[in-house]
């Protein structure tokens, strides 16, 4: 992956001139890390702001995009490489070129420094990928694929988030500004410990791994200390406390499941949810055949369903295009 993504490809991206493989390429260097969505952020803003001088440039849509290479070229000390103009969005481009030429780097840091206000939406999103992220406070969050938090402000006053997905806080110790978060119609406190959240089809599931945090639900809450857990599905008015059978939970961050005398629908369950797959138990005498071996979260699972049946005498595992049957 690149280290560094050139202005040009970001704005052709948002024009909407990137070919597949440029958005694809762009996608993943912008979700790879907060610099990265910045600086994505700071060229957006740059085009939106010039909006407003596209109509007064008096410069030739060629110059001044020439213009606005040469100025970045000196700055960065690089070759600036060309691309071609769509005539349909070259008034944009005049426009990234005439802010470059007034103020260079500390227009796009002066915006963007604007936009980081209390009031600012921050979102950060996985696809296929997991990630990790710093928060303005120093708390670490990392992503599950296909999850989804945002907040606003810088954390000083206020540390809440909206979570969608799976998440795991370490949440930085702060008495005074307590952790929220938001997920479904839970919400999740705590002061300074380490927890992960799971939401799916509006059910919830929280588990603390150390300290204490504090899940609630309309007028009914819960607190949960180390190895604890709460299981809300949606509908649900009450909240009960139970013990984590296991630390499988982290498999996104570890890239590992230690696997020791786990239930085999347990293990489906967790499969089915780590690699996308619809895996069944066709034999009911199974679910609770115990599994132990550790599984590899980048390896294949067919593999790690021969692993299963080379470990687990009498069962029998059968493949079709849409799913897997174990028997």
């Amino acid at each position: 992956m690149k280290q560094d993504m050139s202005e040009d490809i970001l704005i052709k991206y948002i024009l909407g001139e990137a070919s597949s493989d440029e958005a694809q390429e762009i996608e993943t260097w912008t979700a790879a890390s907060n610099a990265n969505a910045k600086k994505f952020e700071e060229v957006k803003i740059i085009l939106e702001t010039s909006k407003r001088l596209a109509q007064v440039s008096p410069l030739d849509e060629v110059e001044a995009w020439e213009k606005f290479k040469e100025k970045r070229a000196t700055k960065q000390q690089e070759p600036a490489k060309v691309i071609s103009i769509n005539r349909n969005t070259a008034w944009l481009r005049i426009a990234v070129a005439v802010i470059f030429l007034i103020g260079g780097g500390w227009i796009a840091y002066h915006l963007y420094d604007q936009s980081a206000n209390s009031t600012a939406l921050v979102s950060i999103r996985t696809a296929n990928s997991v990630r990790t992220d710093t928060l303005p406070d120093g708390s670490v969050v990392h992503l599950n694929r296909n999850t989804s938090i945002s907040y606003t402000g810088n954390f000083k006053s206020r540390r809440e988030i909206k979570l969608t997905g799976e998440a795991f806080f370490e949440v930085k110790h702060n008495e005074q500004v307590p952790f929220t978060v938001h997920v479904n119609d839970i919400t999740v406190r705590d002061i300074g410990t380490a927890f992960n959240i799971k939401s799916k089809q509006q059910n919830t599931e929280v588990i603390v791994e150390s300290g204490i945090v504090q899940v609630s639900k309309a007028t009914n809450s819960v607190r949960l200390t180390p190895n604890e857990m709460v299981r809300v599905k949606h509908g649900d008015t009450q909240l009960k406390v139970e013990q984590s059978p296991d630390m499988l939970y982290n498999y996104y961050r570890s890239k590992v499941f230690n696997v020791t005398n786990t239930p085999l629908w347990r293990v489906v369950k967790l499969l089915n949810d780590a690699y996308g797959t619809d895996i069944k138990i066709e034999n009911k005498g199974l679910l609770n055949v115990p599994i132990t071996l550790p599984i590899n979260w980048d390896d294949p699972v067919g593999k790690v369903l021969e692993a299963i049946k080379e470990t687990t005498p009498g069962i029998h595992i059968d493949k079709t295009d849409n799913y897997i049957v174990i028997k």
